[in-house]
């Protein structure tokens, strides 16, 4: 739990800093999941000076942070206590067309509306990403993708900021994978825009294919429940007849769909997802993600790894 002595002189620290920020914040609200508990200090740098007067005084300090963004892909701690949230606003929210068919984007626009508005101008291969929820920057670190696209195959270069400097890089100067960038393995960096190069399309085509998108995205899911999306990654495996295994086979397979536990429940409509039922706590889904590793490994010899990240200690 951080000590309230080093709170109260951060505080007056952001404060002559002119950097926003929020105390005893329910992090909660800050979640697809609806699950997590009260964070004493939020920093909300909403541009590249804030972030380097916010990473001083924390380090004067010596208060360890973590970095939140739309929460979308994440279960949030119960007892978030023990560190400073950093959460980016301001410029970070927003995106512009430099010149045709090249976008910036920053790190805190929500990739829904933004993908959407981006393939409604005319510019097609990103309607894929209009359908998966959160922020561009947290999509980068996963580099998210679905129906066969990935963010990074779009992406011309990422700006982050790495030991006190800022960085820009093409894709191809980075670690990544399927739901992996070096981003997300060292957790070192603080991302802050990206960079897309997208050829035009035909708008009729365009909107076709977002309104195709948005239905599999909305049949595939569990309607009107509270969650993180996938808990758990595809195993990248085949089956004897040639054909990808999906996480929610195994999960299916093993008997565990609809299992409850506490407010927790892992979904009856899609068993790939785990539920937040109204009163679950990130122990109850905790619990239920284990239960699934446990399960389909001692069945089946295959590893679940999950897809969904932890923000903070669990358990």
């Amino acid at each position: 739990m951080l000590k309230e002595i080093q709170i109260r002189e951060a505080i007056q620290n952001l404060q002559a800093s002119q950097v926003p920020f929020r105390e005893d914040l329910n992090l909660a609200s800050l979640s697809s999941f609806k699950i997590g508990g009260i964070s004493p200090l939020v920093v909300e740098p909403g541009e590249d000076e804030q972030i380097y007067s916010c990473l001083s005084i924390l380090q004067k300090l010596d208060l360890p942070y973590k970095i939140l963004g739309g929460g979308s892909n994440l279960l949030i701690s119960d007892h978030p206590d023990d560190f400073v949230v950093f959460r980016l606003s301001g410029s970070y929210k927003t995106y512009e067309m430099k010149e045709p068919g090249v976008f910036r984007i920053g790190a805190a626009t929500n990739t829904t509306p933004t993908f959407r508005q981006i393939s409604q101008k005319g510019y097609k291969g990103v309607e894929f990403l209009s359908t998966i929820p959160g922020w561009t920057g947290g999509a980068v670190m996963q580099n998210a993708g679905c129906y066969g696209g990935e963010l990074l195959d779009f992406t011309s270069k990422i700006e982050f900021i790495r030991n006190g400097e800022i960085h820009s890089k093409k894709p191809s100067e980075i670690e990544y994978g399927y739901r992996f960038t070096e981003f997300l393995k060292n957790k070192d960096s603080i991302i802050l825009r990206l960079e897309m190069k997208l050829d035009e399309g035909v708008l009729d085509e365009i909107e076709e294919s977002l309104k195709d998108k948005r239905n599999k995205r909305n049949s595939s899911q569990p309607e009107n429940k509270k969650s993180a999306g996938s808990m758990f990654k595809n195993p990248r495996l085949k089956d004897e007849q040639g054909n990808p295994i999906k996480a929610w086979q195994l999960i299916d397979r093993v008997g565990l769909r609809g299992r409850i536990q506490g407010g927790a429940q892992i979904s009856p409509e899609h068993c790939n997802f785990i539920v937040n039922l109204g009163t679950a706590t990130a122990m109850d889904v905790h619990y239920l993600a284990s239960l699934v590793q446990e399960k389909v490994h001692k069945e089946t010899g295959i590893t679940l790894n999950r897809e969904v990240e932890y923000f903070g200690s669990i358990p």
